[in-house]
C-alpha cells in the first residue's frame, strides 16, 4: 500500500522554493551592486587624486556633490516617480548627509596625500568597522564563515597598507593623510548602518538627492577654510569624472544595502583594492610588490568565502 503524500509537506515546498529563490536572487543582485560601488568608488578615488594637484580639498568636495546632482536628476527621471524623491524623514537625511560629507573631505584630504591604492587601502577599515556597528545598531545576526571572511579582508589591507608605510620618504603629509583616511573610515562605518536603517522607508534616490544637496552646503562652508583656484579645462575633467562616477558610486551602494545585511556585503568592498591595482597599472605601470600580492590573495578569499554562505546570516554568532 503506498502511503498518500503529505499535502502539506508539499504545499510547504512550493512555497519556500520560490521565497528561497528570491532571496538568493536579491543576494546575488546586492553582491553585484556592490561590485559595481568598488569599481565606481576606485575610480572616484582616481579622479579625486589628479584633482588634488590642482585644488584644495574643500573646492573638490563642494565640486564633486554639486556635478553629481545633474546625474542624479537624469537618473530619477528615468527610473522614479517624483513622489519618491521626496525624504520622508527629513532628520535622517540631515544626518546622514552631515556624517558623510565629513567622511568625503577626511577621505579626499587623504586621497590628496597618499597614492591613490593606499589611500583605497585605508578606507576599506570601514568595511571591518561596520560588522560591529550593524550588530550592536541593527542588531544582525552573523555567522562564523562571515566574521572569519572579513578577517581575511581585514588582513589584506594591512599586508597592502605595509607596503605603504615601508617606502622611504614618508613625512607628516602622509602621516596626516594616514589619520584622516583612517578616521574617515569609522565614520562611513557608522553611516553605512545608518543607511541601511533609512532604506526601511526612504527610497534610493532620495538619499542620493538629499546627500548630495547637504555635501554640497558643506562644500561652500569647507571653500572658505581652503580657498578656490580658478576652474581649468583638466580640472573640469577630473571633477566631471568624480561627479559622475560619485553619483553612480552613491546609487548602487544604497541599492545594495537595500538587498541584504552590511555584514553580508562587507567582505566584497575589498574588491576596490583589486579594481586600484589595476587602474595603477593601466594608468600609472605600477604593480604591488609581494606583500600587495599576498594581500589581494587574501581579499579574494574574503569574497569567495561570503560568496559560498548561501545565506546572509546564520547562526554561529548573534547579536544580543
Amino acid at each position: 500500500m503506498v502511503a498518500a503524500p503529505d499535502r502539506r509537506a508539499q504545499g510547504a515546498a512550493m512555497v519556500a522554493t520560490p521565497v528561497s529563490t528570491a532571496a538568493s536572487h536579491s543576494l546575488r543582485s546586492a553582491i553585484s551592486l556592490r561590485l559595481m560601488a568598488a569599481g565606481f568608488a576606485t575610480g572616484l578615488g582616481f579622479c579625486v587624486h589628479g584633482a588634488a594637484a590642482y585644488a584644495a580639498t574643500g573646492q573638490i568636495v563642494f565640486l564633486r556633490a554639486t556635478l553629481s546632482i545633474p546625474v542624479l536628476l537624469l537618473w530619477a527621471a528615468l527610473t522614479s516617480r517624483p513622489a519618491d524623491w521626496r525624504p520622508k524623514a527629513p532628520g535622517k537625511h540631515v544626518i546622514r548627509g552631515v556624517m558623510g560629507g565629513l567622511s568625503m573631505i577626511l577621505n579626499f584630504y587623504a586621497l590628496g596625500q597618499l597614492p591613490v591604492t593606499h589611500a583605497q587601502a585605508l578606507s576599506y577599515l570601514a568595511p571591518v568597522l561596520s560588522i560591529p556597528a550593524a550588530v550592536i545598531l541593527l542588531g544582525e545576526r552573523l555567522s562564523t564563515r562571515t566574521v572569519l571572511a572579513v578577517a581575511f579582508g581585514f588582513a589584506g589591507m594591512i599586508a597592502m597598507l605595509y607596503t605603504s608605510v615601508s617606502r622611504p620618504g614618508w613625512g607628516w603629509a602622509e602621516l596626516s593623510g594616514m589619520i584622516a583616511g583612517i578616521t574617515s573610515a569609522g565614520v562611513m562605518a557608522v553611516v553605512r548602518v545608518h543607511i541601511k536603517a533609512m532604506t526601511a522607508t526612504e527610497t534610493t534616490i532620495s538619499i542620493a538627492l538629499s546627500f548630495a544637496v547637504v555635501t554640497s552646503a558643506i562644500g561652500v562652508v569647507a571653500v572658505m577654510v581652503t580657498g578656490w583656484v580658478p576652474m581649468t579645462p583638466i580640472l573640469w575633467a577630473w571633477m566631471g569624472g568624480a561627479g559622475v562616477l560619485g553619483a553612480a558610486t552613491h546609487i548602487s551602494a544604497t541599492a545594495s544595502v537595500a538587498r541584504a545585511p552590511v555584514s553580508t556585503l562587507a567582505p566584497f568592498d575589498y574588491a576596490g583594492l583589486v579594481f586600484a591595482v589595476i587602474l595603477d597599472f593601466a594608468i600609472f605601470s605600477r604593480l604591488p610588490g609581494a606583500w600587495g600580492w599576498v594581500g589581494i590573495g587574501l581579499i579574494a578569499i574574503a569574497g569567495l568565502m561570503t560568496a559560498m554562505t548561501g545565506r546572509p546570516v546564520g547562526s554561529g554568532l548573534r547579536a544580543r
